[in-house]
């Protein structure tokens, strides 16, 4: 079993210590130095029992053989790339970048990439149980053929008036930043729409001039397929208890649900091993509060409780690099993404008109 020995290039985004942890409870995997220019550094390091390195120090360790890179967007492709050139394999935060151009140069540098180089982003959302066990029965055809697919995101009311959503290079705000999340799992079960039409609202009652945006309605166009996404920054629940997909087909429905995980299937008779009617699995009624404490769940090193998502997508990340397994997270899903986002953005300044959103 290779060892894995990892090095974190920022530590300012929300899910480092989450990914931390996650780490660490799989064999054979170290997680030794982290390097920010953040006055934090210290803090972070001490607490999670790791040495603070400059960026060139973790970089120039050969023990060192990944990286995660959890610095703000428009930092994370510049990273990436020296982790790469570095030789090591990276997982990048999601979004993957600031801009759609980022993720163009990720791209372009995980295609040159030498061998047994992994590059991930960190969609971890996709790889929830019920999102899984969703398309595995729409892709056996249990519903029959998906006709209408209806999602919702949201983001804790409050999170999207933070300085982490509205940083000046991002191309977005809270759609961008954490409405990305559901987008990417809609792309992981049904691929990327051809077009969108799309309001993007801001609300003068809810939001002041240190927001961006803070609500979304978007229609994601498919061949023969309907798709509507709405997000909503105003949510009162706990992060993505209210997120919501539910998908149509010809003989049936699902309906799922991500914290707490939820997967309710309705088959019209007895269908691949499914009784007709309802059939429901939840994870859990009672969701863990996301981030562990009320002062710090909007600042930029909040400690997760819920991450189960985080040890499925590290054991992915570990898996490829030691056997070569498909990455679950790709760049070109975060790439598709991004070009939606700016093709939500292109279409509200055109009053919600149809935009293609790019292929290449």
């Amino acid at each position: 079993m290779e060892p894995i020995v990892v090095g974190l290039l920022g530590i300012t985004h929300p899910h480092a210590s989450a990914r931390v942890r996650a780490l660490r409870e799989i064999d054979g995997v170290e997680v030794v130095a982290a390097a920010d220019d953040d006055s934090r550094l210290n803090y972070f390091t001490d607490k999670y029992d790791m040495e603070a390195r400059s960026v060139e120090a973790v970089l120039q360790d050969e023990r060192i053989n990944a990286i995660m890179v959890h610095s703000k967007s428009k930092d994370m492709v510049a990273h990436a790339l020296r982790a790469l050139e570095a030789g090591k394999s990276v997982v990048v935060e999601k979004p993957g970048g600031g801009t759609v151009e980022d993720l163009e140069r990720l791209a372009e540098a995980e295609a040159q990439a030498g061998p047994g180089q992994v590059v991930q982003v960190g969609y971890n959302v996709r790889l929830a149980q019920s999102i899984t066990r969703a398309k595995e029965l729409i892709e056996a055809g249990v519903i029959g053929e998906v006709v209408t697919v209806a999602a919702r995101g949201a983001a804790l009311v409050g999170e999207h008036r933070t300085a982490h959503l509205n940083q000046p290079a991002d191309m977005g705000g809270v759609l961008w930043i954490l409405g990305c999340h559901m987008l990417d799992s809609l792309v992981h079960m049904f691929g990327a729409p051809e077009s969108v039409n799309a309001r993007v609202h801001k609300s003068a009652r809810l939001s002041d001039e240190t927001s961006r945006e803070d609500s979304a309605a978007v229609l994601l166009n498919y061949p023969d397929m309907s798709m509507t996404f709405s997000f909503d920054g105003h949510d009162p629940l706990e992060w993505f208890e209210s997120s919501r997909i539910t998908v149509y087909g010809t003989a049936g429905m699902i309906e799922l649900g991500i914290l707490p995980q939820k997967l309710r299937v309705y088959v019209e008779q007895d269908r691949a091993g499914w009784p007709a009617g309802w059939t429901e699995w939840t994870q859990s009624y009672f969701t863990p509060p996301f981030a562990r404490t009320e002062a710090n769940k909007f600042s930029e090193l909040p400690e997760l409780e819920n991450i189960s998502n985080f040890h499925t997508e590290m054991r992915g990340w570990v898996q490829s690099i030691r056997t070569g397994a498909p990455v679950v997270a790709p760049v070109a899903d975060a790439l598709a993404v991004a070009r939606i986002v700016k093709a939500c953005y292109r279409s509200e300044k055109d009053r919600g008109a149809c935009i293609e959103v790019a292929t290449a």
